[in-house]
């Protein structure tokens, strides 16, 4: 029985994502958000108990090794992967990586404006082309609840349509600021705020474009960042009789239609 449905895979090739929800719980984040404050509290002195030692956003940047943080990616979420990368194409790296957590980043900025700042693909450490197995998905974990306003990540969907359109004209590959400079020499749009429930699991096209939202409500964000690695470049014209998978076939659908316009249209930046 498939884990995401018809509706989800539509959701992926078109707005670049859909979401898993309940691959975890809140039984299983609370201890992994008690490992993060202790992180931080190691490497930056932020004290949970004193707010006057939060900065408005801490990031760790690297992987915790704990028991509690590989029971948040359970065999539901590895075969919602798998549906969407093809079986056996997924390295099967079942851990969590990058943990942005928002504190009060933009509580001063206006409420419902839209950050211009930060806006980017993950990737920093290869060369992005239209087949690079690096990153396969981007898979953004939520280890809090993130309500609206709660500063949850901002992603513009349908971006991965024009990221794909970029990458074609540069089959020699792009690094990461060469491509931050061509995508968003045009405004984006379609700013979508993903909230949801501790444990719910963002599987993201890896040429979406997103950044870290204004957070004006609820207790601090916290989220992990991880990439579903391939096990071979992607093959845009199978010509063995393989199928495509739905990652394949979202960039040939992308490919196949002219770039997207946006509806309220931001200029952004990195």
């Amino acid at each position: 029985m498939s884990v995401l449905t018809a509706a989800d895979l539509d959701d992926f090739t078109e707005r670049g994502y859909c979401v898993l929800r309940g691959a975890f719980d809140e039984r299983r984040a609370a201890p992994v958000r008690d490992a993060v404050w202790r992180r931080m509290r190691d490497k930056a002195g932020i004290d949970r108990a004193d707010p006057r030692t939060w900065p408005a956003a801490y990031d760790i940047q690297e992987r915790l090794d704990l028991p509690e943080v590989r029971a948040c990616f359970p065999d539901v979420l590895a075969r919602a992967v798998e549906e969407l990368v093809g079986p056996g194409r997924w390295r099967g790296d079942r851990d969590w990586g990058f943990w942005p957590v928002n504190l009060a980043h933009g509580a001063d900025r206006p409420p419902g404006s839209v950050p211009t700042e930060g806006w980017h693909v993950d990737g920093n450490w290869f060369r992005h082309t239209l087949h690079a197995p690096h990153q396969g998905l981007l898979l953004i974990g939520l280890f809090s609840d993130v309500p609206p306003t709660g500063g949850g990540t901002l992603v513009a969907a349908g971006s991965h349509r024009r990221t794909a359109h970029v990458l074609a004209r540069h089959p020699e590959g792009l690094g990461h600021r060469e491509l931050f400079d061509l995508v968003l020499a045009e405004p984006l749009g379609n700013v979508t705020e993903l909230t949801g429930s501790a444990g719910d699991v963002v599987l993201a096209h890896p040429f979406l474009f997103h950044t870290r939202g204004f957070k004006h409500t609820g207790p601090p964000r916290f989220i992990s960042n991880t990439e579903a690695g391939l096990t071979a470049p992607l093959r845009l014209d199978r010509g063995d009789g393989s199928a495509h998978s739905v990652l394949e076939e979202s960039i040939r659908s992308a490919l196949a239609a002219p770039p997207p316009s946006f509806t309220d249209p931001v200029r952004c930046r990195f």
